[in-house]
C-alpha cells in the first residue's frame, strides 16, 4: 500500500508545522525579548500565518496586550481560529476600539456564524468600509438572511458600497434577491449604476425580466443598452422574438452594444451579422475593430479563419491582443499558425497574450517560446512563458533558467526559483545559493519553498538556525518574514509536488505511531473518556483543544465515524472548512445513515453556495432521517428547498418547502421562498396568499417584509 494515497491533507500540515515548531518557538520567545515593536509586531504577522495551535495563546495575549496596533487583529485573521471571536466581537463594540473595519474583516475570514448578528448590524455602520466588511464577510458565511440583509444596502447612499453589494448579489445568484434589484434599477438615477444592475440581473437569465431588460434598450445610455442587450440573449425566448427586439441596434454608434447585438443574433440573423462584423473591420475606429474581434471570440463563423487573420495583422495592438483570443477559437492548427508571429510582436502585452494563447494550446510547439524566452527582456513576459515551462514540464529549459538567475534580475528572481522548483531541479536549486545575493524575504521564501517542492526537509531546520542565530531586528526582520511565508506555503497542500507529499509521508507515519491506515498494529478501542473530554471542549466551545485532541483520536481511529463528525465540528468552528468536508465526506462514504454528519455537510455546502452538492447529500439524508427527529428534518428540507429554488428547480423546491413546513409552520424564510417558488411558476394567487400572511407576521423594520411588500405590489 502507498501511504501517501491514505494520507488525509491536515496529517501534511500537521506533520509540517512539527518540523517548523522550533521555528515556531523561536517567534514566539521573540515576543518576549528586548526587541523593537516594529519587530515583534511582524512576528505576531508570521505566527499568524503559520497558524500552530500551540501559538494561539500568544497571538491572543498580543491582542489584549498592543491593542493600538491592526497586526494583531490580522494575525487572528491569517491564523482562522474561532477561539478569539468573543473578543473581537467585544473589540468591536467597544467605541473606542481601533481598527474597525479590519475585525470585521478578520471576523469574515474565521467565519464563525457567532459573528453573523453583530456583523448584520454593522452594515449600516457610519464607516463605508465597515459596511463593505461586513457584506463581504457576511457573504462568506452564507445563511438565509444574507440575501435579504444584502438588499437592504442597494439603497446605500454610498454609490461604491452599492455597486459591491450588487458584485457579491450576482455572485450569490439568489432569485430571492431579483425583485430589490429591479426595484433598485427602476428609481435608479446614475447611468453607470443602473448599467450594473442589469448586468446582475442578467445573471438569472430568468425570463420575467424581460421587460426590465427592455426598458434598458430604450435607454439613452449606451453602457445600459450593451447591458441589455447582452441580458436579453441570454433569456431563453424564440429565436425571432430577440431577432425581433435586438435588430434595430445593427450600426449602432456603440461599438460594445454593435457586438452584443452580434452575438446575439449570430445563429438567428447570420447573413446581417456578417454585413455588420464585415463593417466593423473596416472601420477607422480601433475600439470598433478590437470589438470585431470580440465577436470573433464569442461565435462561431464561417470567414473567422480569415477575420482573425487580417485582425491579427492590424496597426493597434489591443486590437492584435484581443484578435488571439478568437484565435483560440480555431482549429488547433490554424489556431498555431496564426499565433506564432504574435510571439514577436512589438509590443510586450502582445506578447504576454500570445505566450497565454499558446498554454491553452496542447499541441503548441515548445521550440518557439524556448526562442523567446532566452531572449525576451519584459518582466510580465517572462512570468507568463515561465509558467508555460512549467505547465509543460520543459526539463530541458533548467539550463536557461538557471543562466538567467545568474544575471541576477531582481524582479524576475523569485519567479525563476520558483519554475526551478516546479520542474524539479534540485541540483539547481543547490547551485543557485550563492547568486541570490543577500538574505532577502521575497526571495529566500520562494527558494525554501521550491526546495520543499523537491523533498528538502531540512529548510524547516535552516529556518529555524536563522532566526536563532541573528541577533539585530533588522537581519531578524528578514528571518521572520521567511517563516511567516513558509509557513502559509505548508497549509497549501493541492500545491504540494509528489516528493514533497512522499518525504512528508514518513512523518506523518511517526506522528501516526502505528495507525491501522498503515496496517502496523491493530486498532485500539476507543477511550470513551476522551470522547467524552472532546465532546466537553466542544460544548464549552473551546474547539482549538477540541480538534487537536479529536485529531490525535483519529490518528488511532482513521474509521470511527463519530470522532470524524467532531473532528469536522471543531474544524467548521474554526473556519478550517477544508479539512471539516473531508472528513464529513469520507464519514459519508462509511456510513451514509449518519444524520449529524450529513447535516453538519450539508450547511458547509449551503454557506459554500453549492446546491447540486447539497442537493446530492440532503437527498440521501431523506432515507435515514427519523421524522419525528423535528430538527433534523426541519433543517434538512428547508436547506434543500434552498438548493431547489437556486437552481430554479420550482416544482421541487415546493415539495421541500412544504415538508419543512409542516415540521415548523413558523420558518418565516422557507414560507418566503415558498411565495417566491409559486411566483415564478406563474402561480400568482397561491404567492399572495403567502405574502399577505408574512406581511402580517413579520416585524415593521425586517428588510424581508420590504421584499414582501414589492413582490405583492409586482403581483
Amino acid at each position: 500500500m502507498n501511504p501517501g494515497s491514505e494520507i488525509e491533507s491536515f496529517r501534511y500540515v500537521k506533520a509540517a508545522r512539527r518540523l517548523l515548531r522550533p521555528a515556531t518557538e523561536r517567534l514566539e520567545s521573540l515576543l518576549n525579548e528586548e526587541f523593537s515593536e516594529e519587530l515583534k509586531l511582524e512576528t505576531l504577522l508570521s505566527l499568524g500565518k503559520i497558524g500552530d495551535h500551540d501559538s494561539l495563546q500568544a497571538l491572543t495575549r498580543a491582542f489584549n496586550d498592543f491593542p493600538d496596533y491592526v497586526e494583531p487583529v490580522t494575525a487572528l485573521g491569517y491564523f482562522k481560529n474561532s477561539s478569539p471571536v468573543t473578543k473581537l466581537i467585544e473589540r468591536l463594540q467597544d467605541p473606542d476600539g481601533l481598527y474597525k473595519e479590519e475585525i470585521v474583516r478578520v471576523l469574515g475570514e474565521i467565519g464563525d456564524p457567532a459573528a453573523a448578528r453583530p456583523l448584520l448590524e454593522l452594515l449600516h455602520d457610519e464607516d463605508r468600509m465597515v459596511r463593505y466588511y461586513s457584506a463581504q464577510a457576511l457573504y462568506k458565511m452564507g445563511g438565509r438572511d444574507v440575501v435579504q440583509s444584502l438588499c437592504g444596502l442597494l439603497n446605500d447612499p454610498d454609490e461604491w458600497i452599492v455597486i459591491n453589494v450588487l458584485e457579491i448579489l450576482s455572485k450569490m445568484k439568489d432569485p430571492e434577491a431579483i425583485p430589490a434589484l429591479v426595484g433598485q434599477f427602476e428609481i435608479a438615477r446614475d447611468s453607470r449604476l443602473k448599467a450594473i444592475v442589469i448586468s446582475s440581473l442578467a445573471t438569472f437569465a430568468e425570463g420575467r425580466l424581460l421587460k426590465t431588460f427592455e426598458s434598458g434598450l430604450n435607454s439613452f445610455d449606451p453602457r445600459i443598452q450593451a447591458n441589455a442587450v447582452e441580458a436579453i440573449s441570454l433569456l431563453k425566448i424564440p429565436a425571432l422574438e430577440m431577432k425581433r427586439k435586438l435588430k434595430k441596434f445593427y450600426g449602432h454608434p456603440n461599438s460594445r452594444v454593435r457586438a452584443n447585438v452580434c452575438i446575439a443574433l449570430a445563429n438567428s440573423d447570420s447573413d446581417a451579422v456578417t454585413d455588420e462584423i464585415k463593417a466593423m473591420l473596416q472601420s477607422r475606429d480601433a475600439s470598433t475593430r478590437r470589438s470585431a474581434a470580440y465577436i470573433l471570440a464569442r461565435i462561431d463563423h464561417a470567414n473567422r479563419e480569415e477575420y482573425v487573420h487580417k485582425l491579427l495583422a492590424d496597426e493597434n495592438f489591443g486590437v492584435r491582443k484581443m484578435a488571439l483570443k478568437a484565435a483560440l477559437q480555431l482549429q488547433s492548427g490554424v489556431g498555431v499558425r496564426e499565433i506564432l508571429p504574435l510571439l514577436s510582436d512589438e509590443n510586450q502585452w502582445v506578447r504576454r497574450e500570445a505566450v497565454e494563447c499558446a498554454i491553452k494550446i496542447d499541441d503548441f510547439p515548445d521550440e518557439p517560446v524556448m526562442a523567446l524566452f532566452k531572449k525576451e527582456e519584459s518582466p510580465p513576459v517572462v512570468d507568463c512563458l515561465l509558467k508555460y515551462i512549467v505547465s509543460r514540464r520543459m526539463i530541458v529549459a533548467v539550463a536557461g533558467i538557471f543562466e538567467r538567475i545568474k544575471k541576477e534580475p531582481e524582479e524576475e528572481m523569485p519567479w525563476l526559483i520558483a519554475a526551478l522548483g516546479h520542474l524539479g531541479a534540485r541540483e539547481e536549486l543547490v547551485k543557485v545559493k550563492k547568486f541570490l545575493g543577500p538574505v532577502r524575504s521575497h526571495v529566500f521564501s520562494e527558494y525554501y519553498q521550491a526546495l520543499l517542492l523537491n523533498g528538502e526537509l531540512k529548510v524547516f531546520e535552516e529556518i529555524s538556525a536563522g532566526l536563532k542565530d541573528k541577533k539585530r531586528d533588522n537581519e531578524l526582520m528578514v528571518w521572520v518574514r521567511i517563516a511567516g511565508s513558509v509557513g502559509t506555503f505548508i497549509q497549501k497542500t493541492d500545491e504540494f509536488s509528489t516528493t514533497l507529499r512522499d518525504a512528508l509521508s514518513d512523518e506523518v507515519k511517526r506522528d501516526m505511531e502505528g495507525v491501522a491506515v498503515f496496517e502496523i498494529a491493530p486498532v485500539e478501542a476507543l477511550p470513551a473518556e476522551k470522547m467524552q473530554e472532546g465532546v466537553d471542549l466542544l460544548n464549552n466551545r473551546d474547539f482549538s483543544r477540541a480538534r487537536d485532541l479529536f485529531e490525535k483520536l483519529a490518528e488511532k481511529h482513521p474509521a470511527n465515524i463519530e470522532v470524524r463528525y467532531h473532528l469536522a465540528t471543531a474544524a467548521y468552528n474554526l473556519g478550517d472548512m477544508k479539512v471539516a468536508v473531508e472528513m464529513l465526506e469520507k464519514a459519508m462514504i462509511l456510513a451514509p445513515s449518519y444524520i449529524n454528519a450529513a447535516v453538519l455537510l450539508g450547511q458547509i455546502y449551503f454557506r459554500r453556495k453549492e446546491w447540486e452538492k447539497l442537493v446530492t447529500c440532503y437527498q440521501n439524508a431523506q432515507k435515514y432521517v427519523d421524522k419525528s427527529d423535528k430538527k433534523n428534518v426541519i433543517r434538512i428540507y428547508g436547506a434543500l428547498g434552498l438548493a431547489y429554488f437556486n437552481q430554479q428547480k420550482y416544482a421541487e423546491a415546493i415539495e421541500a418547502l412544504t415538508m419543512g413546513l409542516k415540521a415548523n409552520p413558523r420558518d418565516l424564510s422557507s414560507s418566503y421562498h415558498l411565495a417566491l417558488c409559486h411566483y415564478s411558476l406563474g402561480e400568482a394567487d397561491r404567492a399572495k396568499k403567502i405574502l399577505e400572511g408574512l406581511r402580517k407576521t413579520l416585524p415593521g423594520d425586517s428588510q424581508v417584509l420590504k421584499n414582501v411588500i414589492e413582490l405583492l405590489q409586482r403581483i
